[in-house]
C-alpha cells in the first residue's frame, strides 16, 4: 500500500527507519519507513503480523546492531536477537524493547526485585545503615581505634574524675601451662610492658591483664592514646579493655573490640555486606525458608476437607482411597484402644484426641506395627519416597503454603533486621498521616515494644513493607542529611520510586509478590524502566502497554510515551486499545486477516484520519460496528448468588459481595482497587478447596455462602508454553484422539506401533535424525543460531513407517501423520466431526477465531493474542468436556482480552454468551469497556488503587454504572459510547494528538546538554554539543578534554543504555562509574573508540583484532570438510568394526583401557553428569588427565575454568573378545567417540597427579580416514584458534614462531597462560610454517580452501573472495550471518586503505597508524543510526593522507545520523568539524572551562583560546632554527640494506648532532626502520665485541656514541599507586630527606616509612590511595576521599614529621610548579621538576594517580623519566657529555599545538646538547622544524619500505611524495 500523505513530514528527510521487504513470520515483503521521534501504533487483528513487524523485524535489527558494539566477552552474556528476514533496514537507532514476557512467577521474585529498587535499598543498608543491639537497644557502632579513643572520652565525662582519671589501655594474654609466668612477664618487660594490671588463673594456664599504656586523658596527646590502642588491639588479638586507676584499685571502663560489638551485652555482629539483606542469597535469606517467606507444609483443611464426618466415615481423606486404606483401619483399631471415639463428628471430638490423630501415640518409640503413628508421621514416612512420581504427586494435593514461623514473611535472618536506616524524625513524618506506626520487631529482639518504637529510622523488612508513595517521602527526607555516596543512590531510588508514581503504583509494596500482581502493574513497572533510562536517539517498542489498566489510567500511559518522544525517541507501540491507538502521532493497521491472510498494510495515516477509513479497525472505532450480547440474563433479587462474607486480605476492606449465577459478571475498578485480590486469591481457592482441590491457602474471609457452583474452571494470565514442540493440537487435547486413530490400523498394528509411537516427542515413530523437531539447529555461537529443515524427514518430524500408516477421513482421501498436522484447525474439524472425543479441541480453536491456524504449527510463532486466545480454547475444552451442560459450573477469566483486537474481542464475547445460555456462570475481571458494557451484572471495586480502595464502589448493571457519577468505570463507559456515536467528546476520550503539534524529532533541540560537569578538573562547565553533526573537543594536553568527551558523554549514554538489561548483563559490561555533573541531557546510546597506545601480543592479528577470523572459523566450523593430514583423503564416517581394526593395529599385543569421553574442552562443574555416571556404576573417572574416584563423594571442579571428562568402561587385552563390547559400550556412552589408553584407570588420592594426555588416543566412527583409519574430533571453533590449545601448533603454541621467550615458558608450563610480546631472534616454526595451527586444523577446507589459506590472504584478496562466492540450499543458510558480518567488516577496512594486510599479520608488526585504523574497523562496521559515537584522537599515528582517507570514512557516519564527538589536536581534523568546543585556558588547576565553543572561525577570534592561536600562528613561525647537514662530510649513521618486514633494502643515513624525523604514509616502515633496526640493534651492539645485526647487512656509526635511549607509546603505570613522582624516581629522595630528619630519626623511622605502597606509615584506611572505594555491586564503583586521612595518604604519625613544614602528604599534593621552587636548594630533585615544566607539565601535582592523567600527559612523563637520567645534557657542567642517541616514536601522540612547541624546545635543546634525536612522526608541525627528514613509502604494506626523499623539509616539500605534497601545503598555508 502507498504511504498517506497525512503524516506531517520531518525536516530531515534522511532521519526515518527504512524497512524493505519484510518477511518475518507472516509478512508479505512489506516495506515501511517510520520518522525518528514519532509515536507510531500498530494495530491490526490478532495474528496479522505486529509483533513480527515490531519486535520481530525492527527491534531484533536495532538491540543486535547496538549490542555488537560491545565487546565479543560482553556479548556473550547478553541476549542478541535474531537477525530477522528481511532485504534490509536502514537507520534503525539502539533498540529497548518493552514486552509481554516480564511477567514472574515465583515467591522470589518482588515489586523489590523487579524493579530492582532492593538492590539499590540493599547497597544504602550495607554502607549507611546503624546496627542496634536486639538485647540493650544500644546502637552498635564499627570500633577503630580512633572511635574507641572517642568513646572512652565519652565514658569519663560520666566518671567522678573525668579527663583527669587514670586511665590504663590494657590487653588480655593467655600464658600457658608449659611457659613458666616468670619467663613470660621477662618478656613482656624486654618489649616495654612492664604493668600487669591483673593475674587470673584458669584450667589451661594463665590470662594477664598487661598494660600497653597509662596516661590522663586530659594531658595526652590523641596520637599517644590512639598508638596505644593500636599496640593493645594487636596484641591482644582484636581485644581490649581500658581500666581507672583509683584509690581502691583497678576497675573496668569498657572492654572493646574491633568490628562490630556491643560492649555491654558482648555480642558481635558480622559487617554488612549487600547480600545480608538478599533474600536470594544465602548470606541473607531465613535459612527455615530459604528466603521466600513461606514454607510449604502439609495442609489439616486438605487432609480434613470436612470435620463433620467421623473417623469411621473416612474423615482423613488420603486414606479413604485403597492404597492406604490399612491405615484407616489402623487409625480405628488404635483409637478404640485409645479411647477416642469413632463415631463422633471430628469437629467436635476433644483437643487432646485430635491432637492424638495428628502426632500420634506420646510414647513414640518407632514401632510401627504396635504403635499409632499419627498424620504428620505417615505423611513424614511418605516424603521419604518423594523420589517416586506417584508419591509427589499424591503429596502435592494435601500441601500448601503457610507464613514462615522464623522470619514471619520477612524473608531474611533476623541478624539482618537489626540495621536500621534513617531517623525517628524521618519516620514519624512518613507516619503523620497513620495513627499507628507499623513495625516488624526482629524475633531475637529483647527489648520492650516501647523501646523498640523509639529506636530511629526502619528495617529493611519494615522498608519493604510501605507503599512506595510513603517510601518515596521517607527516602526524599534523607536526601538533604546525605553524604555524597549515600546521596547516589538515594537519588536512583527516588528517581525510579518517582516514575513507579507517576504511572499510578503508588500503592504497591516492594515485598508484594510478582505473582500477585495484575498485567497491566507488570507492564507498567517494565515501562518506568525506560523511562529511567532518560536516554534519545533510541527506539522503544512496547507490547500493548495498556494491559490491565483501567481507562481512567489511560492518559497516564499516554504522557509516559509522549515524554519519551519529546525527548528525541522513536517510539513503536503494538496496541489494541482504542485511548492509547488513537493518542499516536501515526496508526498502521496490519491485516486484512491473521496469519496467512495478515501480514499487509491496509491503512496508514494519522490517527484522526483512521476514523474515516474502511477497516476492519477503523469500523470498531467510529462506532459502526458495536459488540453486544445476543442473550443477556436479567438479574433479579430472586437470582441465586454466590456471597463472599468479609474479605480482608490485602487492601480488601472487610467486603461482602455477591455473585449472580447463571450469568456473566465482570469484575471492573481502576488499577489495585483489590480485583484480583478478590477472584484469584479469595474467590478461586476457596471454592476449589470447598470442592476438595489442592491449592493454595485462600486470602482472609470469612465465609462463603449462597449457590455453590459443582465445579469452577480458573484461566488466569499464566503464560503458555512457547516450545517448538508444543502446537494448537496437542495444547486443546485432540491430538492423543488422532493418534489413537492411527494406532488402531493395521498398518500401525503390524509395525507394533502404539499411540505413543505417532507422539514426535517420544515413540520409535518418530524422525531419529532430527529427533521429532522436523529442523537441524546449528548453533552459531556469538551469532544467532539457524534452524534449517531435517535432511531426513523434510521437517515431516517422523520415519518412513510412521509415515507409511494412514487413515481415511470424511473427504475420501488418506492422510498420514504429517498430513494432519498440515490441516488447518477448519479443515481438522471438517474432517474429524464424526470423532466428538477430537472434534471438541477443534471445535473451540474455531470459536476463539483461530481456525486457520494448523495444528501442527508451533507455539513459538504465534502471536501474544493468539497464545491468549489458544489458552481460552484450552480452558473451553478441558472444562466442557468432562461434564453435561446443565450441572452448572463457574468459569472464571482473568483479564481474558488481554492481546485481541475488536473481532477478537467480540467473538469470545459470543462464547461467554454461550456459556450463560448453557447454564453456567461466568465472572470476568476485566477493564475492556466492550466487555463491561455486555455483562449482566457488574461490580467495581476502589475507588482508588492500594490504601484508598479495596471497598465496593457500584453493583449492578451496565446502565446503572452509566448513572452513577461517582464510578470512575462508569464514566468511561459513558464517553466510550459517546465516542462510538461520534460525540464530539471523542477528542477527550481518544487523547488525539493536537493538529498543530510539532512533537518529535522537529520539536527537539537536537543537541547534548551538559550542566554543572565538575569531573576531575572541570570547573562547573555548562556545554551544548549539537547532535547529529561532527564535533572536535580540543584544548591544551590535560585540559579536561577526555572526561567531558568519555568520564561524562560516553559513561552516562552507555550506562543509560545498561540499564534496560537485566543486573546479570549489567554486571558483566561493567558500566562506567556515574560523573560529578548536575544533568546530561539530550543523550543517546554512546559507543567508545578509545585510544590504545600498546602493542597487542604475538597471537594478536589482523583476523583476531577485526573479529574476522572468529567468523571465519564459525564457517570451517559448519561448512568445512576434514581430510586425513597424512593422506589428503576426507574423513567419513566409520562403522564400530572398522574403530576395532584401528584400534588392534595401534595398540598389538598390548593391554587397553576402553574410555568414553563425555566433556570435551567446556567449562562448568558438570555435577550433573558425575552423578549421572556414578548412578550406573561408574566409581572412577578420568578428569583433565588423571583418574578419579568418584565415591564417596563426586569432587569439586573450578567452574571457569576448561575440562576434560571421560568414563573408564573397562580393561582387556587387545586382542580379546570382550574388547568389542567394551567398544561398542564406549561409542554409546562417548556419543560415537572413544579413547583408548595403555594406562591402568586407578583413582589417584594425590591433588596434583601428573597427566597421561600423550598415551591416550581418540577414535570415533563420526569422522575418520577410509585408508589410514585416523579419526577426527567434531569441528569445533577452538580447533581453528591459535590462542587454543585444541587448534595451536604443538611446537609454536601459536606463535608461528620460535623464540627464547617461548621455549621457556613451554619448559615452565606457561606457554598458553603468556602473552608473549618479543618476537627477538625469532625463527619461523617449522612444524606450521608459520601458520600458527596444527596439521587437524590445517586440513580442514572450505570452498578449497583451508583456514591458514586466509591467514595468508590480503583484505583485499579475501573480499575479492567473498565477491565471488555462490552459495546455495543448506550452506547459504548457514553462512547468511557470518558472511554478512565479514563483508561489513572487509568493506570498512578497505575503506580506510587497509586492504593490503594480511590477516594473520601479527599486531606487534603494525604500525601505529595501522593499529589505529583496524580498531576503528572493527567498531564503526555496525551501521547504526542515532548514536553517539565518541573517539580519542583518531588520527593517531596517521599520516596526513592517510588522516584524509580516516576523516572521510568517520564522516560518513554523521550522514547517517549519528553524533560524532571526537577529542582532537590535529589540525586538518579540527578545520572540518562542523562544531569546535575548545576547554582551557591551561591544564590541570588551570582548565577545565570552555574557553570557546562554536566555528573555526568563532575559534579563531576568540583572544582567550590557545587553539585559536596557533591555529592562526603555527609552530614553524616561531622554531624556524636549524643545523644543515651535508651527507657527505658530517658524521652520521649509515643503515645498509635495511631488510626486515617490508623494508626493500638501501642505505638510509641519518646525521649526528641533528633532530631527524622519519616519516611516511601508515605501513610504509617507519618503526621497522627505526626501532626494530636502527634502536634494537644498536642497543645490543654498542659495546659488544662480536656484533650481530639484525634486519640489515651491517649500521656504521660515529664512534662518539656512547649511548641509545627509547621512548616508546607503552603507558605508564595504571594504577592510583604510581603518579608522576614515583615514575619519573625523585620521590626517593623526598623521602631519604623526611627519614633524616630530627624527628623522623627520633621516631626510628626509615625511608620506608613515607612510602605510601607499603605498611607502616600509609593509612591503612585506603591503602595509602588517599581514595576509598565503595563498592556498588551492580551499580558502578564509588571513589570517595578517605575519612580516615582526607585524601594524605599517610597515617598521622608519619604525618607528625615534617620538611621545611610540610608533611610528606602536603608534598604529594603540591604541584609541579609550587615544588620546582620549594626544592630549588635540591638539585637532584629541582632537575627532573624543571623538565616536567619545560615539557607543559608544571600544573600536575606531584602525586596525581597515574590513571588521571590524559595520553599526552603520559606521554611526556614517559619522556622527563628518560631525560632525567642524563642531567649533564641539559646544561654542560664543565665536562662533555656522553653522545646519546634518543629514538623517540609519536611523542607529539596526545600533545595540543602549545604542548608540541615545548616538545620542540626540549628536543632541539637535547641536540644543542651534542645529542642525536630521531623521531618518527607525522605531526606537520615537528616536520617543519626538523633539521633533516627521511621520508619512507610511497605507500604502505608490500608497495612501502622504500626511501622515497632524503632532505631538508624545504626541499623535501618540493617533491611529489605523500609527505612532500602534504609539507607544502602546510608550508603555504604558514
Amino acid at each position: 500500500m502507498k504511504m498517506s500523505d497525512s503524516v506531517t513530514p520531518t525536516p530531515n528527510n534522511d532521519a526515518v527507519i527504512r524497512i524493505v521487504g519484510a518477511r518475518q513470520n507472516n509478512l508479505k515483503n512489506l516495506d515501511l519507513t517510520l520518522r525518528h521521534g514519532e509515536f507510531t501504533v500498530i494495530t491490526g487483528p490478532s495474528g496479522s503480523g505486529k509483533s513480527s513487524l515490531v519486535f520481530g523485524t525492527l527491534y531484533a535489527e536495532g538491540q543486535r546492531r547496538y549490542v555488537e558494539t560491545f565487546s565479543p566477552y560482553a556479548r556473550q552474556f547478553l541476549d542478541r536477537m535474531d537477525r530477522p528476514h528481511v532485504d534490509r533496514i536502514e537507520g534503525v537507532p539502539p533498540a529497548i524493547a518493552i514486552d509481554q514476557n516480564c511477567t514472574i512467577r515465583t515467591s522470589r521474585s518482588t515489586v523489590g526485585t523487579m524493579t530492582e529498587l532492593n538492590d539499590h535499598i540493599k547497597l544504602l543498608f550495607a554502607h549507611h545503615a546503624s546496627l542496634f543491639c536486639p538485647k540493650c537497644g544500644r546502637e552498635v557502632t564499627e570500633h577503630t581505634p580512633q572511635t574507641i579513643w572517642d568513646n572512652i572520652c565519652e565514658r569519663l565525662q560520666e566518671t567522678v574524675d573525668g579527663m583527669d582519671s587514670r586511665v590504663y589501655v590494657t590487653f588480655t594474654l593467655s600464658i600457658p601451662q608449659s611457659l613458666p609466668l616468670e619467663t613470660a612477664t621477662a618478656g613482656l618487660s624486654a618489649q616495654g610492658f612492664t604493668h600487669i594490671i591483673e593475674t587470673q588463673s584458669t584450667p589451661t594456664g594463665t590470662l594477664l591483664t598487661v598494660a600497653s599504656d597509662r596516661f590522663k586523658p586530659s594531658s595526652v596527646e590523641r596520637v599517644r592514646a590512639i598508638e596505644a590502642i593500636e599496640q593493645a588491639l594487636d596484641k591482644g588479638a582484636g581485644a581490649m579493655s581500658v581500666y581507672l586507676k583509683t584509690s581502691e584499685g583497678f576497675s573496668r571502663l569498657a572492654k572493646y573490640q574491633k568490628g562490630f560489638v556491643c560492649a555491654d551485652c558482648d555480642l558481635t555482629f558480622n559487617h554488612p555486606t549487600p547480600s545480608l539483606f538478599s533474600f536470594n542469597s544465602a548470606v541473607g535469606a531465613c535459612e527455615h525458608c530459604k528466603g521466600f517467606g513461606r514454607i510449604i507444609t502439609v495442609d489439616p483443611d486438605l487432609i480434613i476437607p470436612d470435620p463433620s464426618k467421623t473417623l469411621e466415615e473416612g474423615v482423613v481423606k488420603p486414606w479413604t482411597t485403597s492404597a492406604f486404606h490399612e491405615c484407616e483401619e489402623e487409625l480405628l483399631h488404635y483409637a478404640k484402644q485409645k479411647g477416642v471415639s469413632t463415631t463422633t463428628p471430628y469437629e467436635d471430638l476433644p483437643e487432646d484426641a485430635k491432637k492424638w490423630i495428628w502426632d500420634g501415640d506420646p510414647e513414640w518409640r518407632g514401632h510401627w506395627k504396635t504403635q499409632w503413628y499419627g498424620i504428620h508421621r505417615f505423611f513424614d514416612w511418605l516424603e521419604t519416597k518423594a523420589y517416586k512420581m506417584h508419591v509427589r504427586m499424591l503429596l502435592s494435593r494435601y500441601r500448601s503454603y503457610t507464613l514462615c514461623p522464623t522470619c514471619h514473611g520477612s524473608h531474611l535472618k533476623q541478624n539482618a533486621l537489626l540495621w536500621r536506616y534513617g531517623t525517628l524524625k524521618d519516620r514519624q513524618t512518613v507516619f503523620d498521616l497513620q495513627t499507628q506506626t507499623p513495625f516488624f520487631k526482629p524475633l531475637n529482639t529483647k527489648v520492650s515494644d516501647k523501646h523498640y518504637l523509639s529506636l530511629p529510622g526502619l528495617n529493611f523488612h519494615e522498608l519493604a513493607s510501605l507503599s512506595l508513595e510513603r517510601l518515596l517521602t521517607f527516602f526524599k527526607a534523607r536526601q538533604n542529611q546525605a553524604n555524597d555516596a549515600e546521596r547516589l543512590i538515594l537519588d536512583e531510588i527516588c528517581c525510579r520510586l518517582q516514575y513507579l508514581c507517576d504511572v499510578g503504583l503508588s500503592y504497591l509494596t516492594l515485598d508484594r509478590q510478582s505473582r500477585t500482581l495484575s498485567g497491566g502493574e507488570v507492564q507498567r513497572v517494565s515501562l518506568t524502566t525506560a523511562l529511567g533510562t532518560a536516554l534519545v536517539n533510541t527506539l522503544f517498542v512496547l507490547d500493548e502497554p495498556s494491559i490491565g489498566l483501567h481507562p481512567r489510567d489511560m492518559h497516564r500511559v499516554n504522557q509516559i510515551m509522549r515524554r519519551l518522544t519529546s525527548a528525541g525517541n522513536t517510539l513503536v507501540v503494538v496496541e489494541h486499545d482504542p485511548q492509547v491507538m488513537l493518542a499516536a502521532d501515526r496508526l498502521i493497521d496490519l491485516g486484512p486477516g491473521a496469519g496467512v491472510h495478515g501480514g499487509q498494510i491496509v491503512f496508514d495515516g494519522s490517527t484522526r484520519n483512521v476514523l474515516k477509513s474502511k477497516t476492519l479497525t477503523a469500523s470498531y472505532l467510529s462506532g459502526q460496528r458495536i459488540i453486544t450480547r445476543r442473550r443477556p440474563q436479567t438479574i433479579t433479587p430472586e437470582t441465586p448468588r454466590l456471597v463472599i462474607k468479609n474479605a480482608s486480605e490485602h487492601n480488601l476492606k472487610h467486603i461482602d459481595v455477591a455473585f449472580p449465577m447463571g450469568a456473566l459478571t465482570v469484575v471492573a475498578g481502576v488499577s489495585g482497587s483489590g480485583k484480583s485480590t478478590l477472584i484469584a486469591d479469595i474467590l478461586v481457592p476457596a471454592l476449589e478447596r470447598r470442592l476438595g482441590k489442592s491449592t493454595q491457602v485462600p486470602g482472609k474471609f470469612e465465609s462463603l455462602e449462597g449457590a455453590l457452583p459443582h465445579d469452577i474452571l480458573f484461566v488466569d494470565q499464566s503464560p503458555i508454553g512457547r516450545t517448538t514442540r508444543s502446537n494448537p493440537v496437542s495444547y486443546v487435547g485432540s491430538f492423543e484422539g488422532i493418534r489413537r486413530l492411527f494406532a488402531k490400523t493395521p498398518v500401525a498394528q503390524q509395525l507394533g506401533f502404539g499411540y505413543a509411537d505417532f507422539s514426535f516427542n517420544q515413540g520409535k515413530g518418530r524422525c531419529p535424525t532430527c529427533g521429532g523437531s522436523g529442523y537441524e539447529h546449528v548453533e552459531m555461537q556469538f551469532l544467532s543460531d539457524v534452524y534449517l529443515p531435517c535432511p531426513t524427514c523434510q521437517g515431516k518430524r517422523y520415519n518412513s513407517d510412521a509415515l507409511s500408516v494412514t487413515i481415511h477421513l470424511s473427504d475420501d482421501r488418506d492422510y498420514n501423520i504429517a498430513d494432519v498436522l498440515e490441516l488447518t484447525a477448519r479443515e481438522a474439524l471438517t474432517l474429524f466431526r464424526s470423532y466428538s472425543h477430537i472434534a471438541l479441541g477443534l471445535h473451540y480453536l474455531c470459536e476463539v477465531g483461530l481456525g486457520y491456524l494448523k495444528l501442527g504449527q508451533p507455539l513459538t510463532t504465534l502471536s501474544g493474542g493468539e497464545r491468549q486466545r489458544l489458552k481460552l480454547a484450552s480452558a473451553l475444552s478441558s472444562g466442557l468436556g468432562q461434564m453435561h451442560y446443565g450441572q452448572g459450573k463457574l468459569f472464571v477469566f482473568d483479564e481474558p482480552t488481554t492481546g485481541l483486537h475488536f473481532s477478537d474481542t467480540e467473538d469470545f464475547v459470543k462464547i461467554l454468551d454461550t456459556l450463560v445460555a448453557q447454564g453456567h456462570s461466568v465472572i470476568v475481571i476485566e477493564h475492556n469497556l466492550d466487555v463491561i458494557s455486555t455483562a449482566d451484572w457488574i461490580i467495581e471495586l476502589g475507588p482508588e488503587g492500594g490504601e484508598k480502595g479495596g471497598a465496593v464502589v457500584f453493583e449492578g448493571t451496565s446502565d446503572e454504572l452509566i448513572a452513577t457519577p461517582d464510578s470512575l468505570t462508569g464514566q468511561a463507559l459513558a464517553a466510550w459510547k459517546k465516542a462510538q456515536a461520534g460525540h464530539h467528546s471523542r477528542t477527550t476520550f481518544f487523547d488525539l494528538p493536537k493538529k498543530s503539534t510539532t512533537r518529535g524529532a522537529t520539536q527537539v533541540k537536537p543537541q547534548i546538554e551538559v550542566l554543572g560537569a565538575r569531573e576531575h578538573n572541570l570547573k562547573n562547565l555548562s556545554v551544548n554539543i549539537p547532535r547529529n553533526q561532527f564535533s572536535v573537543i580540543t584544548g591544551p594536553s590535560g585540559s579536561g578534554k577526555s572526561t567531558l568527551a568519555f568520564d561524562l558523554i560516553f559513561a552516562e549514554g552507555q550506562r543509560r543504555y545498561l540499564e534496560s538489561l537485566n543486573a546479570y548483563a549489567r554486571s558483566m559490561v561493567q558500566p562506567a562509574p556515574i560523573p560529578d555533573v548536575d544533568s546530561i541531557r539530550g543523550i543517546p546510546p554512546t559507543v567508545a573508540i578509545e585510544q590504545r597506545t600498546s602493542r597487542g601480543g604475538l597471537r594478536s592479528t589482523v583476523g583476531t583484532m577485526t573479529e574476522l577470523l572468529h567468523f571465519l572459523r564459525l564457517l570451517f566450523v559448519k561448512l568445512g570438510t576434514q581430510y586425513c593430514p597424512d593422506c589428503h583423503i576426507s574423513a567419513r564416517p566409520l562403522d564400530h568394526k572398522q574403530i576395532l581394526k584401528a584400534i588392534r593395529r595401534d595398540y598389538a599385543g598390548q593391554t587397553v583401557t576402553v574410555l568414553a569421553p563425555i566433556i570435551r574442552r567446556q567449562k562448568g562443574i558438570f555435577r550433573a553428569e558425575l552423578e549421572a555416571a556414578r548412578n550406573r556404576g561408574f566409581s572412577i573417572a578420568r578428569i583433565d588427565g588423571r583418574y578419579v574416584s568418584l565415591t564417596p563423594k563426586i569432587p569439586s571442579l573450578a567452574r571457569y575454568n576448561e575440562h576434560d571428562i571421560d568414563l573408564p568402561l573397562g580393561m582387556c587385552d587387545v586382542n580379546d573378545e570382550s574388547l568389542e563390547r567394551l567398544v561398542e559400550n564406549a561409542l554409546i556412552h562417548g556419543h560415537s567417540r572413544l579413547l583408548i589408553s595403555a594406562e591402568q584407570p586407578v583413582a589417584n588420592t594425590e591433588p596434583e597427579a601428573t597427566r597421561h594426555d600423550d598415551v591416550m588416543r581418540f577414535y570415533s566412527t563420526l569422522a575418520a580416514c577410509p585408508s589410514c583409519l585416523k579419526s577426527f574430533p567434531p569441528l569445533d571453533p577452538k580447533l581453528f584458534s591459535y590462542n587454543a590449545k585444541a587448534g595451536a601448533c604443538p611446537l609454536c603454541s601459536g606463535y608461528g614462531i620460535i623464540t627464547a621467550a617461548l621455549k621457556k615458558a613451554q619448559k615452565e608450563g606457561e606457554a598458553f597462560n603468556t602473552d608473549l610480546k618479543d618476537d627477538e631472534n625469532a625463527q619461523r616454526c617449522p612444524a606450521c610454517q608459520g601458520t600458527r595451527l596444527n596439521p587437524i586444523a590445517r586440513t580442514v577446507y572450505w570452498e578449497n580452501k583451508s583456514i591458514a589459506d586466509f591467514g595468508a590472504m590480503t583484505i583485499d584478496e579475501v573480499m575479492q573472495f567473498f565477491d565471488n562466492l555462490k552459495l546455495e540450499g543448506r550452506d547459504a543458510i548457514i553462512a547468511k550471518d557470518p558472511v554478512a558480518e565479514i563483508r561489513s567488516r572487509l568493506a570498512f577496512l578497505r575503506s580506510v586503505g587497509l586492504g593490503y594486510l594480511t590477516l594473520d599479520r601479527s599486531a606487534p608488526t603494525l604500525s601505529g597508524g595501522e593499529s589505529q585504523r583496524i580498531r576503528l574497523a572493527a567498531q564503526l562496521g555496525s551501521n547504526l543510526r542515532g548514536v553517539c559515537y565518541v573517539l580519542d584522537e583518531p588520527t593517531i599515528g596517521l599520516h596526513p593522507r592517510d588522516n584524509s582517507i580516516l576523516l572521510n570514512a568517520i564522516e560518513q557516519l554523521t550522514h547517517q545520523g549519528n553524533t560524532l564527538i571526537v577529542v582532537e589536536h590535529d589540525e586538518d581534523t579540527i578545520r572540518r568539524a562542523d562544531h569546535i568546543i575548545d576547554i582551557g585556558p591551561g591544564s590541570g588547576v588551570h582548565g577545565g572551562e570552555l574557553v570557546a565553543q562554536g566555528s573555526l572561525q568563532d575559534i579563531l577570534e576568540c583572544e582567550r583560546s590557545l587553539t585559536g592561536k596557533f591555529l592562526k600562528h603555527p609552530v614553524i613561525e616561531k622554531l624556524t632554527e636549524s643545523f644543515p647537514f651535508n651527507p657527505e662530510h658530517d658524521p652520521k649513521i649509515s643503515i645498509i640494506n635495511p631488510k626486515l618486514h617490508n623494508l626493500k633494502g638501501e642505505t638510509i643515513e641519518i646525521p649526528l648532532n641533528r633532530l631527524t624525523v622519519v616519516t611516511g604514509v601508515s605501513g610504509s616502515g617507519k618503526s621497522t626502520l627505526t626501532r626494530d633496526i636502527l634502536f634494537d640493534n644498536l642497543a645490543n651492539n654498542l659495546k659488544a665485541k662480536d656484533k650481530h645485526w639484525v634486519g640489515c647487512d651491517e649500521i656504521l656509526y660515529d664512534p662518539r656514541i656512547a649511548r641509545v635511549l627509547e621512548v616508546d607509546q607503552t603507558p605508564i603505570g595504571s594504577t592510583p599507586r604510581s603518579c608522576p613522582a614515583t615514575y619519573v624516581g625523585f620521590f626517593d629522595k623526598i623521602r631519604k630527606l623526611f627519614a633524616e630528619t630530627t624527628e623522623g630519626k627520633a621516631r626510628g623511622y626509615t625511608i620506608s616509612r613515607f612510602s605510601f605502597n607499603t605498611t607502616g606509615g600509609r593509612c591503612e584506611a585506603c591503602a595509602g590511595q588517599g581514595m576509598r572505594t565503595i563498592e556498588m555491586s551492580f551499580l558502578p564503583d564509588v571513589k570517595v576521599p578517605c575519612e580516615v586521612c582526607h585524601g594524605a595518604r599517610f597515617n598521622p604519625e608519619t604525618l607528625a614529621v615534617t620538611w621545611k613544614d610540610r608533611t610528606i602528604g602536603d608534598i604529594l599534593q603540591m604541584q609541579i610548579d609550587d615544588a620546582l621552587e620549594f626544592f630549588e636548594s635540591m638539585p637532584s630533585i629541582r632537575h627532573p621538576l624543571q623538565l616536567l615544566k619545560d615539557i607543559g607539565l608544571g600544573y600536575l601535582t606531584l602525586g596525581q594517580p597515574s590513571p588521571t592523567l590524559s595520553g599526552g600527559e603520559a606521554q611526556r612523563i614517559k619522556l622527563v623519566t628518560e631525560l632525567s637520567k642524563v642531567k649533564e645534557d641539559i646544561g654542560p657542567r664543565g665536562k662533555a657529555s656522553p653522545h646519546t642517541l634518543y629514538v623517540l616514536d609519536e611523542p607529539t601522540v596526545g600533545l595540543h599545538m602549545a604542548d608540541v612547541a615545548k616538545l620542540i624546545k626540549v628536543l632541539q635543546r637535547l641536540v644543542k646538547a651534542g645529542n642525536t634525536v630521531v623521531v618518527v612522526e607525522h605531526n606537520l608541525d615537528l616536520i617543519a622544524c626538523a633539521d633533516w627528514l627521511i621520508d619512507m613509502g610511497p605507500e604502505g604494506g608490500n608497495q612501502g619500505g622504500q626511501l622515497v626523499a632524503a632532505g631538508t623539509p624545504q626541499s623535501v616539500a618540493q617533491t611529489t611524495s605523500h609527505t612532500g605534497k602534504a609539507l607544502k601545503a602546510h608550508l603555504e598555508a604558514h
